[in-house]
């Protein structure tokens, strides 16, 4: 396997500003974006990570937190998770309430794709 991909590649994204698809409840919603680094080789012979920039008002340091990602301090407990296929990843959010608090959190920040 040596030699085969020596290097990762880095994808830099944009969180979107809206859902692609939220179910009736909120308890579940996901976002789509277009990757076209993924391709058929990527999606056969790779694997992804993905990590969400995290900044803070205060004086907590800026840093990158990686998918899944459980958040038990929301209103109601959240998690995120990363799939992706041929051309594009999909960020799915889950809630035992409603995921709108955190899409908030997350709309608009970089994601940071590592495909290795």
């Amino acid at each position: 396997m040596e030699g085969e991909n020596d290097t990762n590649d880095i994808v830099i994204l944009t969180v979107p500003e809206e859902l692609t698809s939220i179910a009736d409840d909120e308890k579940y919603g996901n976002f789509e974006i277009d990757v076209p680094e993924i391709t058929q080789e990527v999606y056969d012979n790779s694997s992804i990570n993905a990590y969400i920039r995290r900044t803070y008002d205060d004086e907590r340091p800026e840093r990158w937190s990686q998918l899944p990602q459980t958040f038990l301090s929301l209103d109601h407990s959240s998690a995120s998770y990363l799939s992706f296929g041929v051309g594009f990843i999909r960020i799915s959010l889950q809630s035992e309430g409603s995921i709108q608090e955190l899409f908030d959190m997350m709309k608009g920040n970089d994601l940071k794709l590592v495909i290795n």
